[in-house]
């Protein structure tokens, strides 16, 4: 089923993060060409956009080991109608 995202979005380095409502909690995620992490649901939009930023820095400087500087925060963007979700 594909739905209208209503949330925000933002960018942490190569990194587009986005948190979504839906019902009465907020879903995670954040994606790059090849690779989505799907974070926890939380139960509102400040603890979703720490979740998603925590998220971001994790994987960049410790998984990835990327050898770019530490964002100290993102720009987040009301979604648009161009952003779409694909519920399985």
């Amino acid at each position: 089923m594909f739905r209208s995202l209503s949330g925000y979005k933002a960018q942490y380095h190569d990194l587009t993060l986005l948190v979504a409502e839906e019902f009465n909690e907020w879903r995670v995620m954040l994606y790059s060409p090849g690779m989505t992490i799907h974070g926890t649901r939380q139960f509102s939009v400040a603890k979703a956009q720490d979740h998603a930023v925590t998220l971001a820095r994790n994987y960049v400087h410790e998984r990835k080991h990327a050898d770019l500087p530490v964002l100290p925060g993102v720009e987040w963007q009301p979604a648009g109608a161009e952003d779409w979700l694909v519920w399985c």
